[in-house]
């Protein structure tokens, strides 16, 4: 059998652990936030129409970075590791114990109250992860692209434009005059006016990938965390708990917010 943990020895890396998974978590909303360009990808081509100037066909690419799942799952295990700590000290100092109940279903049994108790402030603070989730934009329309990864959506319509160029086209204004044979007078030139004009010389196609989630996705992975939050809040409120006692939760908290 396993030698049991000393209390002691578990609060010694707890406060580790939640600098770890603060740290992680602030990291990930600051990339959810100000580095979407991680999770979308591009490929632009030119093409020009006169088969004089191919050389200066171009392509240009923007490579994905990630995935929103992918960060998630970077995230996932310090904080799993975090609530973990924070469980098996919790049900060390208490006795007093309650199951996880969300829509008729056990995700937990037997959580301590003091566990309980901090939680509800932790999973909002796990909240505001789920919140800065970016979305596909609503204004293409996307399809689910295996070949580029698991989660990796490209957009099913190429992005088009035109490239131009101006030209200019004469005008005449007036004809020019000229004196016939034997008559007086002067000759007047032709008048002329230049009118700019702008024509299209190419066309781009601009294919777009991203890492982002559906806002249906995103919104049920809220409502999912909600729930849990208020499961979290009713089990405490029924609840009350000394060698360390081993017991795991932070996966199966991910599991449910996940669907799995």
């Amino acid at each position: 059998m396993a030698k049991k943990g000393k209390l002691h020895e578990l609060l010694a890396v707890e406060g580790d652990l939640e600098n770890a998974a603060k740290k992680i978590m602030g990291e990930t909303i600051q990339t959810f936030t100000k580095k979407q360009d991680h999770f979308s990808a591009f490929i632009r081509t030119l093409t020009m129409f006169d088969e004089n100037r191919q050389n200066e066909n171009t392509t240009d690419r923007s490579e994905l970075t990630t995935t929103v799942d992918e960060k998630l799952d970077y995230t996932q295990l310090p904080v799993v590791r975090w609530f973990d700590a924070l469980l098996q000290k919790e049900a060390t100092n208490q006795l007093a114990k309650a199951d996880l109940v969300v829509d008729g279903v056990t995700i937990a049994e037997q959580l301590p109250a003091t566990f309980l108790l901090g939680m509800e402030s932790r999973l909002n603070l796990l909240r505001q992860v789920f919140n800065r989730i970016p979305t596909l934009p609503p204004n293409i329309k996307w399809e689910k692209d295996d070949g580029m990864g698991k989660n990796v959506f490209r957009s099913v319509y190429p992005e088009e434009a035109f490239k131009t160029e101006k030209k200019f086209k004469v005008q005449v204004l007036y004809e020019a005059k000229f004196p016939k044979a034997g008559e007086g007078g002067q000759s007047i030139p032709a008048q002329v006016d230049k009118i700019p004009e702008t024509e299209n010389i190419g066309k781009y196609e601009k294919t777009h990938w991203s890492g982002m989630v559906s806002p249906a996705r995103k919104a049920e992975l809220m409502s999912r965390i909600d729930k849990l939050i208020r499961a979290v809040k009713k089990a405490r409120q029924k609840a009350n708990a000394t060698d360390q006692v081993k017991l795991k939760v932070g996966s199966a908290m991910f599991d449910y917010i996940n669907g799995k």
